[in-house]
């Protein structure tokens, strides 16, 4: 059975050579790594790399790791192609809260948007100065749909992270997740369709059932655990409901997180209904414990989900760089694409794969991670201390959002309101809805320096609600 076992991670890998996920002189995951991502031990992964090798695969450097044969004639016999490269108040009041978000005088609670401290700016920087000295002639090209070859084929190798086996082929490259989002939605419905979203929502989504003319059907979903898959049922069985929006990791705004279980249990319901799930992985990189559960992408066994993801929350969001995995409904999405925009930006995408190529992003990932944990804990405690008694936050395990239920007696509109007056930006619960259930909600973005100002700014808040509630 051991055998078996190594035989097929041996062949597995070399699949992702033959596809050219992996190129020649390129290095492979570790053996840690790849038995933390196939959830083998490390002994088996050692035995299918020592197969590897014998085939020609791949070769050993010592204190380096493995690394793909220069020329893999083994997989050249099997792939000769292995070398080439192949209601209007709403939506004024969101983009007054956009708006705010690039006004320095602002503390920065609204948009869910990092800080620039956050981001990997200088490194970019460097590698955007880089491509256009060096490689001119690229940046300027298109970059037709699918998208940058180079970028995919480094998606696919993170996708390993999230448990998908994938080749750069089956990605999409997108214009940020939110037009991966659309380009799902208008491939599986049709105006006047019925679609489900967890609620509290992304406004994002409302948005784009409203453009598309979409029915949309709210579950609740719990602060810790993310959709609840009953009530999901209950809707199923009364309408005929073509897709679900579901944000399995650190949901926007609860910081939710579905459970194994209720993953698998969410994708019976969705074989049973024949059900799209639509997977809003935006906020996925995010997670501050790892291993990461596998996605909904991964766990798919009957290719009813969609992945929509993006570098957005954590590399650069100006660079509208996001990717969407459709599967069987991927000539579909490209032809959505294509009607819309041929081709994405060149340099945003080859900027980014540069930077995921040599290692920076782990890197920026681990402190980015360990620093919005931190600053989870400050916000939490001093609202627990300054604001009313009854107040409650939610409890994200990634991300940078933090969900605040407030006392019924306070108006969240008002407290924005309220809270611009002293320069300091919020988003009221009552975006995220289509009713007014979360009127006395509010939605922090704690994804900014934690300091003086900031601590300043949070006791304001608290000091505005017990002044209403007065």
């Amino acid at each position: 059975m051991d055998q078996t076992l190594y035989q097929k991670i041996a062949d597995q890998i070399e699949a992702h050579i033959r596809e050219g996920l992996f190129k020649p002189g390129e290095k492979i995951p570790s053996v840690r790594k790849a038995s933390a991502q196939m959830e083998v031990s490390m002994a088996t992964v050692l035995q299918a790399y020592r197969l590897l090798e014998d085939r020609g695969a791949i070769k050993a450097q010592p204190q380096k790791g493995y690394f793909v044969h220069d020329v893999p004639k083994a997989l050249q016999e099997i792939d000769p192609k292995i070398e080439e490269t192949n209601d209007e108040s709403t939506q004024q009041l969101l983009a007054n809260v956009l708006h705010l978000s690039q006004d320095p005088n602002v503390v920065q609670f609204g948009a869910a948007i990092p800080a620039n401290q956050f981001l990997p700016i200088r490194q970019l920087q460097r590698s955007v100065g880089r491509l256009m000295r060096l490689e001119p002639d690229i940046c300027a090209a298109y970059a037709f749909n699918p998208g940058s070859e180079v970028l995919r084929r480094q998606i696919a190798i993170r996708m390993l992270d999230t448990g998908c086996q994938l080749s750069p082929n089956d990605i999409l490259i997108t214009l940020g997740c939110q037009h991966a989002l659309m380009l799902a939605l208008q491939t599986v419905t049709d105006p006047n369709d019925y679609i489900a979203i967890e609620t509290p929502a992304y406004h994002g989504i409302l948005q784009a059932a409203k453009a598309l003319n979409l029915n949309v059907i709210e579950i609740p979903c719990d602060l810790s655990t993310g959709i609840k898959i009953h009530a999901l049922e209950s809707a199923c069985s009364r309408n005929n409901i073509k897709a679900c929006i579901v944000s399995p990791e650190n949901q926007n705004p609860t910081g939710s997180q579905i459970p194994l279980s209720e993953r698998l249990a969410l994708l019976e319901l969705a074989k049973r209904f024949d059900l799209t799930i639509i997977e809003d992985d935006v906020y996925g990189e995010l997670c501050y414990q790892s291993p990461r559960i596998p996605s909904l992408k991964a766990l798919d066994q009957t290719s009813q989900v969609i992945y929509c993801g993006s570098f957005s929350k954590s590399v650069a969001p100006g660079f509208r760089v996001g990717w969407i995995i459709g599967g069987n409904r991927q000539a579909a999405i490209t032809q959505q694409a294509y009607a819309q925009s041929f081709a994405t930006p060149t340099l945003t995408q080859v900027a980014i794969a540069n930077f995921l190529e040599n290692g920076a992003y782990d890197r920026h990932l681990r402190k980015t991670r360990l620093t919005y944990s931190q600053n989870l804990v400050y916000f939490s405690t001093t609202i627990t201390k300054h604001f009313p008694a009854n107040t409650h936050c939610s409890a994200p395990v990634g991300g940078f959002i933090l969900w605040v239920t407030l006392p019924k007696e306070i108006n969240a509109l008002d407290l924005y309101k309220r809270a611009l007056e002293h320069n300091i930006g919020l988003l009221p619960g009552s975006t995220l809805s289509q009713t007014a259930q979360y009127s006395h909600h509010i939605r922090l973005n704690y994804a900014i320096p934690w300091n003086n100002r900031a601590e300043s700014a949070l006791k304001t808040l608290g000091r505005l609600c017990f002044e209403m509630l007065d």
